[in-house]
Order: C-alpha cells, then structure tokens, then sequence
C-alpha cells in the first residue's frame, strides 16, 4: 500500500493537447473535432479548449496593467486602490423626486451621478431644475455621467452655473458631460443642427473645459444604439472607433491638439450576456483605442481609454422578468473583468415600467456584491493570462480593425452611414439573431425556453415612502436678441451661456438658436430586445384570454408507457408554452381508441401526438384517420422529425405537420394562433 509521504511527493500529469485530442475524438465516435467548434456571430470559430500554443504569437501577451496596449487596464492597480464607479441611470417625474432619491442611493453606496437627457420624463431646462435637483449634493464629491445627446454645452452651463453659485470650485467637478452627435445620428436618422456647428460647439466645449474643468470629459463615443440595434461585438467596436477617429480629425481642424480631444473623450459600451465575448471587447477596445492615438502621436495618457459601460436593454425581458437580474450579475461581472471605469446595472423591470425602490436596490446591491461579497477589486485583471480570453481578444481586435478599415475606405464613419453599409451589416446580424430565437437555437429562459404561464404583472414596490409631486415646470420666453448673438459668438460660448441661464433662460431656446432644416439624415439604427418575438405571441395569448377567459390550448395525444412518450411530451408542452399555449397533457394511452376517447375528451381543436418512431408506425395514421372522420377540421401534429418516406405517409393520411428541434417555433406559434382567432399584431 502506498505511504502518504509518497504520496505527497507525487505530481499531477502534466496537460497534454495531444492526449486531449485523442479521448476527445473517441468521444465523438468517428465525428470531427471541428464539430466541436462554435461559429459566433463576430465570425469567430470558438474552440472547445484553448492551450498555452495559442497566445505563443500574441503581442502584448506578457505585459502588465497600466502599460503598453492598456489590453489589462488603464490602472497598474486595479480596482484595489480605487473601485470602478458606481453609477446607475435616473429617470423620475419630478426634481425633488429625483433629488430625494438620488440622496438616498448615496447613502447606500452610489459614487456617481447618472443621468440620460434624451430619457429623462422631465426635462432639465434651467436653472431652477438644477437647483431642486441638486439640493443638498456635494457635486465636488460626486463625479457626473451625463449623456448630453446632441449638445453638451449647455447642461455643462447649467452645471457650470449651480457650482459657481453653491461656491463649488469648477476645477472639481469629475466625470463626463458628453455629446455624441454621431450617435444622436444613428439613433434618430438625423440631426436638428448642422453637423458643422455641432463640431464647432463640441470644439469649443473642449477649449473651454480644459482650462476651467479639466476633470471634466465632453465628447462621449457611444456604443449603445449599435449594440441595441443588434450589432456583434466587433460591429460595436469598429463604429465607435471610427466614430472616435471623426471627432479627432474634426477637432484637430479646428485647433485641438491630439491630446486635448482624446482626452476629452469617453465611450459608452453595453456589456451582453455573452460572458467572455463581453470581456474581450472591452480589452480589444483599449488596445485598438492605444495603437489610434499612437498613430495620430498623442502621449500615453491620451491612450488610456476611459470606458463606461451599461448591462445591456437588448437581452432583456418582459417576461419573467426577475430572471434580468441574473442577466444583470452576468453582464455587470463581464464589465467589471474587462475593466470599465463606470457601470450602470439596468434594473430587472427596465422592459415594463419606470423603476421602484426595490427594482434600483437590487441593481445597485449587484455593484457592491461584486466589490464587497466577491471582491473583484482585490484581484488586478484576474482574467489576464487566460489562454482563451487573451485569444479571443486578440481575434476581436484582429477582426474589428478589419472591419474599420473598411469604414475608413468609404471615407469614415459618415460616408458609410449615409451609403447604408452600417445599417445593412447590423441588420444582417440581427436577422440571424433573431432567426436563431425563433429556431430556439438561441434560448432566452422565461421567453423561448422554460416560459411561466402563470407569472404575474410586475407592480411597483416604493420602500421608502411616498413619492413627492411633480414640480410644475415654467418657461421662460423670448430671448433677447442681443443674447442670441452673442450665444453664436463662439469664442465666449461657455460664459455666455452660463449669463442666459442665471437669468432664468431655458435650454431649449439656447439650443434652438442653433436649429435649422435640410440638416444631414441617415437610415436609423431601430433599437429592439431579442425578445420582442416571443413577447409578441405571448401579449396576444394574453388578450386572448382576458377576452375569453383562458389561453389558446392544444393537447397532447401521449402514446405508450411514461417513458416512451416523456421526452418528446416535455418538449412540445415547452415548445408551445414559449408562445402563451395552455398544454393538456394525459398519461399515455395504448390503444387507438383509447387515444380517440381522449381526444373528444378534450374538446380541442389542435392536437399533437408524442411517443416513440415505433408506436407512430403503428398509432399515427389510424389515429389521424379515425379523429379525421369526426372532425374535418382538426390539427394534428406529430412531434418529431420523421424520414420522407414516413413524412409523406402521415401527410396523406391526415397529420397536419411535424414538430420538431429544428422547427421554426415563433412561425409554427403564430400560424396556430392566427387560425385559433387570436390577435397577434395589435
């Protein structure tokens, strides 16, 4: 018998690929290893193992975070001496609301403020909305992120305005106020100001910010209409790039230095479900952002990306909507890995109504469980080294400043908007994406797979007492015209704007001095949830039941003992579920007959019939035959894919269609819909 001192002493076999591959190919039994092989849709084949050979050729594969290609981070540290921020987007129905929760968040481990202007329900508009908003917070202890939309001139006056006013200094003030034109493009189709002059105003905000609040970012790159159009990870990568690289020739024509606009710059990126693709793209995101700034000359700060990211709208759900936390945990954990500077975890309800306490805790505690619970900023970029996440990265960014280049032949970002190829490569990708949620071959818990028919309507959940009324707001008209000019006077934009807006005057008559038609247009990028499918056949299903008082109902023709028609049982009934079906399902019956008397039992008028290859050989066409003769006009539906031979004998007999792993389930869903009454397109 072997000592235990000789067993300490033992060590474990070294990892052969070798020996890997060979118990993997008996294991196929005579089938490819490339069968193992998984084809993403960035074009990416994914193996079923990564080994140390495939980084041997990797640049930058040994360097450390905070050097060189900032692939590991922008910090050498981490998150260990500094955590990233935690920043979750507000959208309330009045200011004093805003600002009674905003005070609350904080006092529950918020560090920084979020706002979306284009998504807020009430307008920030002057100086007054500020005040209630801000009342009581320490902006010099607060960083901001502001997506501006169009313009962030003029809600950086506001702010510029209130710190002045509450003797806060402007060299304080943190974070990112930022416009994205290009974006604002993408997502609406067109501008409402010459492009020209938004360059002009974006330019001038830099100038402007750099010598009076240098710690604050003004141009923002964002991501998110592309990833929510249904963009792949290397779409979204290159078209902010691109978009990146627009802004920075724009504002060197106009005297920028290349340091001033990469410095002023931040990306937005949402963070998907795809775990270790998520991580990837934002490491390749740093490293193509270093070699661009390393072409144009700029310093080694002006290479280190500031990235925030948001958990992504696009895979989340109307339907059992509690599962979004966990896509939530996922996305969040994606984020933090890959090393973004700022998160927003959407809150679980974000698809069905505004958020609630409960919905913004849970959201917020996602952020600090990760910090406190499982002290991902204690580790610097733990996902360093991994052999499948440095190739995956590699091959990102291999592929995306391929597909950039491609945008630059056309001319830029601008040119291959206005030619359509942006959109039309997105919504190829989409399509897929979409088809593959139809086939299932793309599963979403609790929409296409594992449905609940009995979940209930989500309801807000206020844990801290009664929300305040909403503020009726004012406005302020007729700008004098002398403001008017001199507000276009570039040189003195800023401090002009800051003098309209303490003598009560509203944005939206700033901005719309600078208004005008025939501006640029471009085929919009249409956001939408994967989901959106599926939540179409299961609202109809829905209406149809509060009209007659039950869903639309199939039943099962179960053949033989629980084991012969189990499986294919448990696939129809999740198969039908997925689109709002009520399922009736029997024991299994052994004889012709007795399948015939539970099928008028029923009082159904679609049917499917599950069991083994070999009971359909013998029950299938007698049985279609026989409930044929009664009634006409039933549907009967074999479950399983069957040879052509078999096919068209069932086809002539009766069987309406087969119903299988490979069938398109949205379409099979709503054509059964449609000829059971139910309205699927209101």
């Amino acid at each position: 018998m072997e000592s235990i001192e000789s067993l300490k002493n033992q060590k474990f076999p070294a990892a052969d690929s070798k020996v890997w591959k060979e118990e993997a190919e008996k294991s196929l039994k005579g089938k490819p290893l490339e069968k193992l092989l998984t084809n993403t849709y960035e074009g990416i084949a994914l193996k079923p193992l990564y080994t140390k050979e495939d980084t041997k050729n990797l640049d930058h594969i040994n360097e450390f975070p905070g050097f060189t290609s900032y692939k590991r981070g922008i910090n050498p540290t981490g998150y260990s001496v500094k955590s990233w921020e935690v920043s979750q987007e507000l959208n309330v129905s009045s200011f004093e609301e805003a600002n009674r929760i905003i005070k609350h968040e904080i006092e529950r481990g918020l560090t920084m403020l979020n706002l979306v202007l284009d998504n807020l329900e009430s307008p920030i508009n002057t100086l007054d909305d500020v005040r209630v908003l801000l009342d009581g917070i320490e902006l010099e202890k607060l960083p901001l992120f502001v997506d501006a939309g169009i313009l962030s001139f003029p809600f950086l006056s506001l702010i510029a305005t209130y710190s002045n006013e509450t003797q806060v200094p402007l060299k304080d003030l943190s974070g990112t106020i930022g416009m994205d034109p290009i974006g604002t493009l993408v997502k609406d189709g067109k501008l409402t100001i010459p492009l020209e002059k938004l360059y002009d105003l974006m330019s001038s905000t830099v100038k402007w910010s750099k010598v009076h609040t240098p710690q604050l970012r003004t141009v923002l790159v964002n991501g998110n209409p592309y990833h929510n159009g249904g963009a792949n990870a290397v779409q979204e990568l290159a078209y902010t790039i691109a978009t990146a690289v627009e802004y920075i020739q724009e504002g060197l024509d106009r005297g920028l230095s290349i340091n001033d606009i990469a410095n002023s710059m931040t990306f937005s990126y949402s963070v998907g479900s795809n775990m270790f693709m998520e991580i990837s793209k934002l490491r390749a995101a740093r490293m193509l952002w270093t070699r661009i700034i390393e072409v144009y000359g700029g310093d080694k700060v002006a290479g280190q990306m500031h990235i925030h990211a948001r958990t992504s709208a696009y895979t989340k759900t109307v339907y059992d909507p509690y599962v979004n936390m966990l896509r939530s945990t996922t996305e969040a954990f994606a984020a933090v890995i890959g090393g973004v500077n700022s998160l927003h975890v959407s809150t679980f309800d974000e698809p069905t109504k505004k958020a609630d306490n409960f919905s913004r805790r849970i959201a917020r505690n996602t952020q600090l469980i990760l910090q406190e619970e499982a002290h991902l900023n204690k580790v610097v970029d733990p996902a360093g080294g991994s052999w499948y996440v440095e190739s995956l990265t590699n091959d990102l960014a291999e592929n995306t400043w391929a597909l950039f280049q491609q945008v630059e032949e056309q001319g830029g970002i601008l040119n291959a908007l206005q030619s359509g190829f942006i959109q039309d490569s997105i919504e190829k990708v989409a399509g897929k994406r979409v088809e593959n949620v139809k086939l299932r071959k793309e599963k979403i818990v609790g929409t296409n797979f594992y449905a609940n028919l009995s979940e209930k309507e989500l309801k807000s959940i206020d844990l801290e007492g009664p929300k305040s009324k909403i503020i009726p707001k004012t406005e302020l008209d007729g700008v004098a015209k002398d403001y008017i000019d001199r507000v276009k006077d570039e040189e003195v934009l800023l401090s002009t704007t800051m003098d309209l807006v303490t003598q009560g005057v509203a944005l939206k008559e700033l901005v719309g001095q600078f208004e005008s038609t025939n501006n640029i247009q471009v085929k919009p990028i249409h956001s939408h949830r994967l989901a959106e499918s599926f939540e179409e056949l299961r609202n109809a299903a829905r209406r149809h039941k509060e009209a007659t008082g039950s869903f639309p109902k199939i039943g099962l023709l179960n053949l033989g003992t629980l084991a012969m028609h189990k499986p294919r049982a448990d696939f129809i009934t999740g198969f039908f579920e997925a689109g709002g079906f009520e399922v009736h399902k029997n024991e299994g019956f052994t004889s012709v007959e007795a399948a015939v008397k539970g099928y008028e039992s029923m009082d159904l008028s679609t049917v499917v019939i599950c069991g083994t290859d070999e009971l359909y050989k013998e029950f299938a066409e007698p049985l279609s035959n026989q409930i044929k003769s009664i009634h006409p006009n039933a549907k009967i539906y074999v479950a399983g894919m069957q040879d052509k031979e078999t096919e068209t004998s069932f086809l002539h007999a009766g069987i309406s269609g087969f119903i299988h792993m490979k069938s398109n389930c949205y379409e099979v869903l709503k054509k059964l819909q449609l000829e059971m009454g139910v309205a699927v397109d209101e």
